[in-house]
């Protein structure tokens, strides 16, 4: 059987959904593919992506072997002590990496967590449900995450996440987006590791006013001006909590972005990784792209995922 879940990009409410926020979150159609086979005997793991390379020829017991090592904390969530049925197991996030060795941070761990998930669920004859996914993702990163990733890949399309819970989100069809990568991948869990010390300690008034711009777009969000609103408050709280959600890059492709009046925002945990730039005019977009490729940066050419996690035999 093969199985299959897109990556993602976050549209609005990072850290703010960490507080109970909602967020916007964009499935795309960048994915993970997992194939998997039964076997007679014996058990055999393949992964290509940057993160995961390797062959591995195993017995039953668990390794953590990174060719292994997502279908191993998959069994062992479910309580598994060795490995189940002999199969052979090939993983591929390829496509979450620019020349193999860039991770461009649109949730490759996500995407194949969920469509391994989903795969190892069919074979063992499983139940399945997105709040297990979601709770064997925190599992394997060793993090407490929102598990908005994980519902993009889920659900796909566009949607609204809060408190565990996802729900179809209006995407306008006049408002148009580019993604584009930095140049420069940043670690999630240490963005997110500061943030949660400086919350622990400091007055929360800007993650505050970060959430009610975040439900503002969920309410409006070809709004222009609920865009240049969160933007404002997403660099209020980079400033206070000194994030450095915004590097250098970032406030480069900011500046590009707004010469053509768009709008432009860091994804996710910012420090490095992608960003997004949106408006009402096509034109302006594709001269944005052009531009931010003359100054070596990398333009992503992606569409929304319609479709979340699939699988077919």
């Amino acid at each position: 059987m093969i199985a299959s879940a897109p990556g993602k990009v976050v549209l609005w409410g990072e850290y703010a959904v960490l507080t109970g926020a909602p967020a916007g979150v964009m499935a795309v159609d960048r994915c993970a593919h997992i194939h998997l086979e039964p076997r007679r005997q014996g058990w055999l793991f393949s992964s290509a992506g940057f993160l995961t390379p390797g062959l591995r020829k195993a017995g039953a017991d668990f390794s953590g072997e990174p060719a292994a090592g997502m279908a191993e904390s998959v069994l062992q969530s479910w309580g598994y002590q060795s490995i189940p049925l002999p199969f052979a197991l090939h993983s591929d996030t390829a496509a979450f990496y620019l020349h193999g060795n860039a991770k461009l941070g649109i949730g490759s761990s996500s995407a194949l967590c969920t469509a391994t998930y989903r795969a190892l669920a069919e074979l063992l004859n499983r139940p399945f449900n997105l709040a297990e996914a979601i709770a064997m993702h925190r599992a394997f990163q060793g993090s407490k995450g929102s598990g908005l990733d994980v519902a993009a890949s889920w659900h796909g399309g566009v949607i609204r996440f809060q408190d565990g819970d996802a729900q179809p989100q209006h995407w306008p069809e006049d408002l148009h987006w580019r993604v584009v990568f930095t140049g420069e991948s940043a670690s999630t869990g240490a963005q997110v590791a500061s943030f949660s010390h400086w919350l622990s300690e400091h007055d929360p008034a800007p993650v505050e006013h970060l959430a009610q711009c975040s439900a503002a777009l969920c309410a409006a969000p070809g709004s222009i001006e609920a865009w240049h609103a969160y933007v404002g408050a997403l660099a209020e709280l980079d400033q206070t909590a000194m994030l450095n959600i915004y590097t250098a890059p970032h406030k480069k492709l900011a500046r590009l972005a707004s010469d053509l009046d768009l709008v432009y925002k860091p994804c996710g945990a910012g420090g490095g990784d992608i960003g997004i730039a949106l408006g009402t005019d096509p034109d302006a977009l594709q001269r944005f792209a052009s531009a931010a490729d003359a100054l070596n940066f990398v333009p992503l050419d992606m569409e929304i995922a319609t479709n979340g996690v699939r699988l077919s035999h």
